[in-house]
């Protein structure tokens, strides 16, 4: 009989792309609703809904934060709404609803302390300032002078510059078309979109090295990354007389949809089209091979895979890929990839029919209390230690059109109030009890000691599973109830050539698990089961 530890739990993520069988010990090769840090296998939060109820089917939402106040606006089909820490509020133009579609989400930047957005569908709008502040008496109006019989796809800015990205000229689309504003001046948008002018520094440059269609742009370091289907370009401010410069950085590396990057420690990672990248502004690196491309990109909802979008979560240093999947009757987005990028792994979470989300500040800025009259304990709580404590932090908050709600992630560990199911798995285990991967020898496993912690004095279920061959299907014993507090192992009978762990909970409890020993002892080369 011996220990055999399987240590460091999180260092390696799950990975559903390589047969369980020819994985590290550490590796998982299924799970959900848990996530990695510091080399440990960690239950997601939980989520629930804020901001009070929703006025619209909110499919965007996004925060501007100006003159000490924060505030929430989410794009609906037809409408835009604010909501400004008290009420919501309709800021839609006054010359009319919108009409754009699910699949022609909104987008938004900032530029001069103005948001501005477009949905691809509409003139771009802008929200004006009075007094250079924001107001929820202020309605949103289409973008100042704006051209005529113009849209674009994405709108981002740019130093000073606002930058249309797939440009259609009087119905006429020519998706590789760039196009610059002149510099904007303070709290106002720019003055002028005039190519042809001679005294403004706007401009238009078309990208036709490839021929896939541009579909989104953001900032990186001095340059501005400009992402096609296809391909990736690089567009650098150099002055007059030619104000930017255009360089491809890949020729093969595209975006999968507008809203598929994000910026994450001075990179951008890119939700590409069959496969996921890291671009520092040099090279771009590719994170899924061996790990979860295939997974992925079959589980995707092939015709809704361009409501897929990406989020950061700077707190947790997590990137959020979320996409609709193949079975979810919405459309909307309800699984999300998620990658640690101090740790570089893989997790999977459920998120609830969402349009959009965005990382901002909930709560009250005015709002302190001391660490003994807080609410929340320590270990729920986000952000640095002082005397007292700030009731304002930054988290992701969700937009969900299937429900009508904005909820705030990280509440708890259920689901908008319903307990969630988190489990983590891996099958195909084949070491024996002196260590060594060995598909042959028939193994008995009489315990496993978790090195885990759980909050609340609750259980998780633990199941183990066994093979005689990699071709047979895993036959998976007894749930058997664990209680970290009270228990040291998990006893079970349990014996073949492979065997295997699930873990589970659906509980309103935090679990955290370091590491696990397994008690084995090698029968020889036949063998049967023995029931758990």
């Amino acid at each position: 009989m011996a220990l055999i530890p399987v240590d460091k739990l999180g260092q390696v993520g799950i990975v559903k792309d390589i047969a369980p069988f020819q994985l590290p010990p550490n590796a998982w090769s299924d799970g959900n609703n848990i996530r990695v840090e510091h080399g440990a296998i960690i239950k997601s939060p939980g989520y629930a809904s804020v901001i009070a109820t929703c006025p619209i089917a909110p499919y965007y939402i996004t925060q501007l934060k100006a003159g000490g106040a924060a505030y929430w606006i989410v794009g609906g089909l037809a409408k835009i709404y604010v909501h400004n820490g008290t009420t919501w509020t309709d800021i839609t133009r006054t010359s009319g609803d919108y009409s754009t579609t699910a699949d022609e989400n909104w987008m938004s930047t900032v530029i001069g302390g103005v948001l501005v957005m477009t949905n691809n569908v509409d003139d771009p709008q802008e929200w004006p300032l009075t007094s250079g502040v924001p107001s929820v008496s202020t309605k949103m109006q289409d973008l100042a002078n704006w051209p005529a019989s113009v849209e674009c796809k994405s709108i981002r800015s740019f130093r000073s510059f606002l930058i249309g990205l797939n440009i259609t000229k009087s119905s006429v689309p020519n998706s590789r078309v760039v196009k610059w504003s002149t510099e904007a001046p303070i709290n106002a948008v720019p003055v002028s979109w005039d190519e042809n002018s001679a005294v403004v520094d706007a401009g238009e440059y078309s990208l036709e090295d490839t021929k896939g269609a541009i579909l989104d742009g953001l900032p990186l370091q001095d340059a501005f990354m400009i992402y096609k289907e296809d391909s990736i370009y690089s567009m650098t401010y150099v002055g007059t007389p030619f104000i930017f410069s255009f360089r491809q950085l890949s020729p093969t590396v595209g975006i999968l949809a507008k809203n598929c990057v994000t910026e994450f420690d001075g990179g951008h990672f890119i939700f590409g089209n069959g496969d996921m990248y890291i671009n520092d502004g040099q090279r771009i690196k590719s994170l899924l091979p061996h790990k979860m491309r295939d997974y992925i990109f079959s589980y995707i909802d092939g015709d809704k895979y361009n409501r897929s979008f990406c989020v950061t979560d700077y707190n947790r240093s997590e990137v959020l890929a979320c996409f609709p999947s193949a079975d979810n009757q919405s459309g909307q987005c309800d699984k999300a990839l998620v990658w640690n990028w101090v740790d570089d792994v893989f997790s999977i979470r459920d998120i609830p029919d969402l349009g959009y989300i965005a990382y901002g500040t909930i709560g009250n800025e005015e709002a302190l209390t001391t660490w003994a009259a807080a609410t929340p304990t320590w270990t729920t709580v986000d952000g640095p230690w002082a005397s007292n404590w700030n009731l304002v932090e930054n988290v992701l908050v969700f937009a969900s059109p299937t429900n009508t709600k904005v909820y705030r992630d990280r509440v708890g560990y259920q689901a908008d109030g319903v307990n969630m199911v988190s489990y983590i798995q891996r099958t195909g285990y084949t070491m024996d009890e002196n260590n060594n991967p060995d598909q042959s020898t028939v193994k008995h496993i009489s315990a496993i000691w978790p090195k885990m912690t759980i909050d609340k004095d609750d259980t998780v279920t633990f199941m183990i599973g066994t093979q005689m061959s990699t071709e047979e299907a895993v036959t998976w014993g007894k749930p058997i109830e664990f209680n970290p507090d009270t228990q040291s192992k998990v006893s079970c009978r349990a014996t073949g050539k492979l065997y295997s762990i699930h873990i589970e909970s659906n509980n309103d409890s935090e679990w955290r698990l370091e590491g696990l020993q397994f008690e084995v002892q090698n029968v020889g080369r036949r063998g049967s089961r023995m029931e758990q």
